[in-house]
């Protein structure tokens, strides 16, 4: 890997890194305010802001594959676009449920990593150890 592209993988995983803390932190006010305060308003507004982040991933992404190997930058690209497109069906639809199992494979347990942090973690292993 040429140094711009490392340069440039560096930078993407810090924002997906980013995002990914974002989205941990919605979920968890969330649930505060669903289980803390009945309020079933905001929750919706936090998941709903949560989808709408996971839209933005392709866009977020693009600076930086646009600068890295065609290969490379069209694997990322298509799993950023899962992501987004995902997220786009749960906030179409208008599916709470959806929209909170989002990153969540069925066998999640509390604790685990969820997708985009997996996702994450192929890309430092991949591409930058």
């Amino acid at each position: 890997m040429k140094d711009i592209e490392r340069e440039n993988m560096e930078k993407l995983v810090r924002v997906l890194e980013t995002t990914a803390a974002k989205i941990r932190a919605l979920e968890a006010e969330a649930k505060k305010v669903l289980f803390s305060e009945d309020d079933k308003e905001a929750y919706t507004q936090k998941l709903t802001n949560k989808a709408f982040l996971l839209t933005e991933l392709p866009e977020m992404g693009e600076p930086f594959l646009s600068k890295m190997e065609r290969e490379t930058a069209r694997e990322i690209g298509a799993a950023l676009n899962d992501f987004a497109r995902r997220a786009a069906q749960a906030m179409e639809i208008s599916s709470i449920f959806y929209m909170s199992a989002l990153l969540y494979p069925d066998d999640y347990k509390e604790g685990d990593r969820n997708d985009l942090e997996r996702f994450i973690d192929r890309l430092k292993e991949k591409f930058l150890e």
